[in-house]
């Protein structure tokens, strides 16, 4: 499978909410992939494809909640592929440009936390080399 996304994207773990009121649901979970194209929502209950939805969340450093309009563009069920954990890929539909360049922001940031945290694990001499 050939992974057409362009934009970069970030592990992490943020509460997200669900603006539309009709979705008596508890708030969802980002992890594994947030960039300013969508995110990947962890729920054991994914809605169908296509399903439209507001969504809101916070960013660490910033003031603001974001506000998003999204789009369901695939799900995966409780144990469709076991070693993978359920939820549903969103699309953002309709969001702010300044929310757009704050997901950067932060997503860029968390990208180059891990290349740090990398490159001290790599400079780290072992027991054997000593």
């Amino acid at each position: 499978m050939v992974d057409r996304r362009r934009d970069l994207r970030a592990m992490v773990r943020l509460e997200v909410e669900p603006g539309n009121l009709s979705l008596k649901r508890p708030p969802f979970y980002v992890t594994g992939n947030i960039s300013t194209s969508g995110m990947f929502l962890i729920t054991s209950d994914p809605l169908p494809e296509k399903t439209r939805l507001k969504l809101q969340f916070e960013v660490p450093g910033e003031a603001k909640k974001i506000e998003v309009i999204g789009e369901v563009i695939w799900c995966r069920e409780q144990g469709e592929r076991p070693a993978l954990v359920p939820g549903m890929g969103i699309k953002f539909l309709r969001i702010r440009e300044q929310d757009r360049a704050s997901i950067d922001r932060f997503v860029r940031e968390l990208l180059e936390e891990e290349k740090r945290a990398g490159e001290k694990v790599k400079s780290r001499p072992s027991s054997e080399d000593g």
